[in-house]
């Protein structure tokens, strides 16, 4: 995954390779990001990828442009979207955790 042909033309720092195998970890069987597809809290995000808080639309972007991310919406507090078609494969999905009886 971190030798993704498109991420190597597009000359993919370490940074954005670092983030895309947090997402491909952090994505549902869909590739929905976060638990529920409700997307991955930024601090959260900034433990796994330590970048500075601007330089992390810019890696986003450059994942949009390397079609790896699909819908993606970085607001002040959460990073939505879904991993694209192409790169579901390559993906550790989260695991639903499993329904307690009720009773």
């Amino acid at each position: 995954m971190i030798s993704d042909k498109k991420l190597r033309k597009a000359k993919a720092t370490a940074a954005t390779r670092l983030l895309t195998l947090t997402l491909a970890t952090q994505s549902d069987a869909a590739g929905r990001l976060g638990p529920g597809g409700q997307g991955i809290a930024l601090p959260a995000l900034a433990t796994w990828v330590p970048v500075e808080a601007g330089e992390l639309q810019r890696l986003v972007d450059q994942l949009t442009q390397a079609d790896w991310l699909t819908d993606a919406t970085l607001t002040g507090t959460h990073l939505a979207g879904q991993l694209s078609e192409r790169v579901l494969p390559l993906t550790c999905p989260l695991r639903r955790k499993p329904q307690q009886p009720s009773g």
